[in-house]
């Protein structure tokens, strides 16, 4: 890649950060991948964040909000995948609060709805370590999604 200045870094990521939502963590890559030099990063890291380009709390609410509800991920997925992009445990928080603790439950019961369907298993044990198994796999939370397994496997 060609070496560009820190002005047009500035520029590409005040265009990239206008259509759609970055943390500081994948400004910062984006800038080491433009070979931007440490000391200068940060600046324009300062500025995106004082024009309101970036924002980790807007970035984080709106990464979880669409992660469950689009990719119907569960709260420790999102938070795995926001803690590996260096947002802070406050933010973190946040964005998951703005969850409800109903649409989560309705997640999670529709998913296991719909893989329950598909699931095959020689006993009902089986077939809760297999629904557990994805249920986790997705991030769901252990607790809810064992209470919602075994009143769908033990009710049949």
């Amino acid at each position: 890649m060609k070496q560009i200045t820190p002005e047009e870094a500035l520029m590409r990521l005040q265009k990239l950060c206008s259509v759609c939502e970055k943390s500081t963590y994948d400004t910062r890559q984006k800038l080491i991948e433009y070979e931007i030099e440490p000391a200068k990063i940060a600046e324009i890291i300062q500025k995106l964040q004082a024009a309101g380009f970036v924002d980790d709390r807007r970035f984080a609410c709106l990464f979880a909000r669409t992660k469950h509800n689009m990719s119907k991920w569960g709260k420790q997925k999102i938070e795995y995948q926001l803690r590996a992009k260096h947002i802070s445990e406050p933010i973190i928080a946040e964005a998951l609060d703005e969850i409800s603790d109903e649409s989560y439950s309705e997640t999670v019961a529709g998913e296991l709805a719909k893989k329950l369907k598909t699931t095959k298993a020689n006993s009902k044990p089986e077939l809760v370590a297999k629904l557990m198994k994805f249920a986790l796999s997705r991030g769901y939370d252990c607790s809810v999604s064992y209470d919602i397994i075994k009143s769908m496997v033990y009710k049949q």
